[in-house]
């Protein structure tokens, strides 16, 4: 699990870049995304202390008459919470300022190899879909990422790198699914997801 060859960026101590250059795509008339390639430097340290120190669990999903193991890990951290990492608190302190949403929880997905992925879907756990922030930071391996209308529909890709980071926004997780497809093969890659799973006051 130890760094990839060639990308210096990844490696060393795990630092955000506040200065790292940000591009808007708008995907509809009420959907969008930031994309922000290496927003974190030191990504696959970083990586290695979550699959250490987090409580990693696989659940189980329905496959037509059956329960199956979902083809990935996957850990909860709560900002602040005992043996999180600092740096958690840094990003998601780092995003709340920027998105004006703040993000009260942390939902790592582990992808050990090509093998594991996840399917079409959208977050909708506590949050409200038609105006929601999700953000993404990838680290470890590159792997494509894609979007799609809800529903199905022509797709778009992107590959992520160690320390890019991606946030959904507007109505995406109401009109948009995102993927992470299978490869034959890939080095471990976890995405580190910041949500807010409280209601808004007022609402």
């Amino acid at each position: 699990m130890g760094p990839r060859q060639g990308d210096l960026f990844a490696q060393g101590r795990p630092a955000l870049d506040p200065a790292a250059a940000v591009e808007r795509l708008h995907l509809d008339d009420r959907s969008w995304i930031d994309v922000s390639p290496r927003w974190l430097g030191g990504g696959d340290e970083l990586l290695e202390l979550l699959a250490a120190r987090l409580r990693w669990t696989r659940a189980k999903r329905p496959m037509y008459s059956k329960m199956v193991d979902e083809p990935r890990l996957g850990a909860f951290v709560r900002p602040g919470s005992p043996g999180a990492p600092a740096l958690l608190d840094d990003m998601a302190g780092a995003l709340a300022a920027r998105y004006r949403a703040g993000f009260d929880s942390v939902w790592v997905n582990y992808y050990r190899g090509g093998e594991d992925s996840v399917a079409w879907h959208s977050d909708r756990i506590g949050i409200d879909p038609a105006d929601a922030v999700v953000a993404i930071v990838s680290l470890g391996g590159p792997r494509r990422f894609r979007l799609r209308p809800a529903g199905g529909g022509p797709s778009r890709s992107f590959t992520l790198a160690s320390g890019d980071l991606l946030v959904m926004g507007g109505a995406c997780q109401q009109n948009w699914e995102h993927s992470v497809p299978k490869v034959a093969a890939a080095p471990p890659r976890m995405s580190v997801t910041f949500r807010r799973t409280a209601p808004r006051s007022g609402r």
